[in-house]
């Protein structure tokens, strides 16, 4: 039996993990995929982006922000889906 808490904790530490714990590996797969683009737009154009008169980085930030917390919320209610 897997653990909710932990599956939120996981997906707190980086967007997927929990995923992979709980067995919803294309799931996982899909929210570090789309985390790592992010990371990767944010860090690699940060000299593009990180001007604070560009709204573009706000846009990757929320973007950023709300992965974390759908990756967050979607594990902890898919493994307690799954101990029903």
């Amino acid at each position: 039996m897997k653990n909710k808490n932990i599956s939120a904790l996981l997906s707190l530490l980086f967007p997927g993990l929990g995923h992979l714990y709980i067995g919803k590996y294309i799931d996982g797969m899909c929210f570090i995929i789309g985390t790592a683009v992010l990371y990767y737009v944010l860090f690699a154009k940060s000299w593009y982006l990180m001007t604070f008169n560009n709204p573009r980085s706000f846009l990757v930030l929320g973007a950023l922000v709300f992965i974390y917390l759908y990756a967050l919320i979607s594990s902890y209610i898919k493994t307690k889906q799954m101990h029903e």
